[in-house]
């Protein structure tokens, strides 16, 4: 019988896999593929075995996961860290042995950092790392901007500790968020309206100025939210969907309506807009020194998954 050959565009996906023992009977291992020849099991455990070994396999297809559950922490954190990427894209992006090298003129962290990924792991997160960053230099110094890094931790923590050695500091450190998303409708405020659009207004991007955001605004689909109170726009949000999850960016309320729970009422409405988009978990990005907003999602359901930060060179 032939056997049909891993699928590694599945990889991050549960497998079984029934291997033949060279010395005679079977063996089976389980869990999260991670290359064409080692997986993750329930223990966060690397697997490796000889694709000349396997007798049958069969994907596992699980019931819809929670946010934040499921996969091995590694696994998870590595498709968050592309979701909120493919969410907030780049003007320029240039990959080189899993580093990814971002640029966008500047306009915010994310989309003006090195992000490692998974390719970066398998390799070992230090291998090569001397000719990397040295490409990594030259990608920003063409674009006249810092060499920053976006770790996710503890995912990168060795890679983390390298780049302080050599002198990087930080400067954000962050918390990721998730939550799952329900059908529940929320009661608006009398004297509120939320406002939806697939394109962002003039008086969206007013709520929270940014020269040159509309760059990465206009890189992928995405939905703008707006609460307007007798005919001005007070707060602002956006949310884009991507493998079932929103990404939720650019939460802010005009500094006159804080306090009022205004925050709360068009994140609610992001999550219910969220939903009937049909995207099932929810994740965003908060600084980890913002008590206030992390209360409010909180309040709404969000639980942390990991801390990141942005290390910058000098």
């Amino acid at each position: 019988m032939e056997i049909q050959p891993l699928p590694l565009g599945r990889i991050g996906q549960r497998f079984s896999i029934r291997l033949r023992d060279p010395e005679g009977g079977y063996r089976d291992v389980v869990g999260h593929l991670k290359t064409a020849t080692s997986l993750i099991n329930r223990k966060g455990q690397e697997i490796s075995f000889d694709p000349e070994q396997i007798f049958v396999w069969r994907e596992i297809v699980d019931r819809p996961t929670l946010a934040g559950k499921g996969a091995p922490l590694t696994l998870r954190v590595l498709e968050l860290d592309l979701i909120c990427n493919s969410t907030w894209p780049a003007t320029q992006n240039y990959e080189n042995s899993g580093w990814l090298m971002r640029a966008a003129n500047g306009v915010t962290n994310r989309a003006n950092s090195v992000l490692p990924l998974a390719a970066n792991l398998e390799g070992g997160p230090l291998t090569d790392f001397a000719e990397k960053l040295e490409v990594a230099r030259e990608f920003y110094r063409k674009a006249n901007l810092p060499t920053i890094f976006q770790v996710a931790l503890p995912t990168w923590q060795v890679l983390s500790e390298k780049l302080r050695s050599i002198g990087a500091t930080e400067s954000l450190r962050g918390n990721t968020m998730v939550a799952d998303l329900t059908s529940d409708k929320q009661i608006v405020p009398a004297g509120i309206e939320i406002v939806e659009s697939d394109q962002f207004s003039k008086e969206w991007l007013e709520v929270h100025p940014t020269p040159g955001i509309e760059n990465i605004l206009s890189g992928c689909r995405a939905t703008y939210l707006t609460v307007v109170k007798d005919g001005q726009t007070i707060a602002a949000c956006r949310i884009a969907l991507a493998n079932g999850w929103s990404s939720i960016t650019r939460v802010y309320v005009q500094q006159d309506f804080r306090g009022l729970g205004i925050g709360k009422t068009i994140m609610a409405a992001a999550l219910e807009a969220s939903f009937a988009q049909g995207a099932t978990k929810a994740v965003l990005q908060v600084e980890a020194s913002n008590a206030i907003a992390i209360g409010v999602y909180e309040s709404l359901g969000f639980n942390f998954h990991h801390e990141y930060s942005y290390l910058e060179l000098k």
